[in-house]
């Protein structure tokens, strides 16, 4: 029997030491068992090390890595350079997963052996996609517009091949803070022979004020640079070079539309996402509810 395949989850932290143990919890009872969890410690000045360095007495998946403060790019080349396993996963350090996570995408790893897994997000405030069934994406247009990376960039959506990633040497830049998953997750869509969707592996965001771009604000100017300039530059040829420019500036589209017309002029009209409904009187956007799955 081959061996199960083994998940290295980053941690980037920095003063979570709130929310630290939730997040950590939910990860050391996940149902799949072979995992290890790389905290990496931004220069926190609270007790985040601390609580960390407990959980790792008790359990050896846990190993804590400190650093000096140098944003959460450099944190999470940290967390890849010391990552064992065959699968990579990021993780904001004040959300938590599902129990079955992890359970969730090594099977659909296994069924697919894609290079990405993306899976769904429980966050209310934002349209995140829901999927029916395992599917495996090949064009560029399944690979951005089913799994909606034309819209959203976080890196924890996703679990990736390690092999992949090293194969196309894909590692974060560390000119740049607080929209650092944008040059991280767009090129390994694109990239990508396959990216799977997976249903039910849910990631809940809490999305405190300690996030880790929120807490590095005063960062967000060296955004200002040269050096950060260049990077979207690069990033931009890039797009055009993987003919992926116009598909990545897709608006979003609503599941259905339903409108009511007089003298077949539309009067009202419905946009229903998977999250919300907006609501519209002559053209004008007049009001959103959302809802929870």
């Amino acid at each position: 029997m081959s061996p199960q395949p083994s998940v290295s989850v980053i941690i980037p932290t920095y003063n979570a030491e709130k929310f630290i143990s939730k997040c950590l919890e939910h990860l050391i009872h996940q149902t799949y068992k072979n995992i290890e969890i790389i905290v990496v410690d931004d220069g926190s000045t609270d007790n985040t090390v601390q609580t960390c360095k407990s959980y790792a007495a008790s359990d050896k998946r846990v190993h804590v890595i400190r650093q000096k403060n140098g944003g959460p790019s450099v944190a999470m080349n940290t967390g890849l350079d010391a990552a064992h396993g065959d699968w990579i996963h990021f993780h904001d350090h004040d959300d938590f997963v599902n129990l079955d996570f992890f359970e969730k995408m090594i099977d659909a790893a296994i069924k697919t052996n894609a290079d990405v897994l993306c899976g769904e997000v429980n966050q209310p405030d934002y349209n995140f996609p829901r999927f029916d069934n395992i599917e495996i994406c090949v064009s560029l247009a399944d690979k951005i517009l089913k799994t909606r990376a034309n819209k959203f960039n976080p890196a924890w959506r996703y679990v990736y091949k390690k092999s992949f990633l090293d194969n196309i040497g894909l590692r974060y830049a560390p000119e740049i803070f607080g929209a650092q998953d944008l040059f991280f997750t767009k090129p390994a869509i694109i990239l990508a022979k396959t990216v799977a969707t997976v249903p039910g592996a849910i990631y809940n965001v809490v999305n405190t004020p300690t996030a880790l771009g929120k807490a590095h604000k005063k960062l967000h100017d060296k955004n200002d640079t040269d050096a950060a300039r260049a990077v979207w530059k690069k990033y931009h040829e890039f797009l055009i070079q993987h003919n992926a420019l116009e598909l990545m500036n897709t608006p979003e589209t609503p599941i259905r539309t339903e409108e009511f017309k007089i003298f077949n002029i539309p009067i009202t009209r419905r946009a229903i996402f998977y999250n919300k409904i907006r609501y519209y009187l002559f053209g004008i956007n007049i009001g959103t509810r959302r809802f929870m799955w």
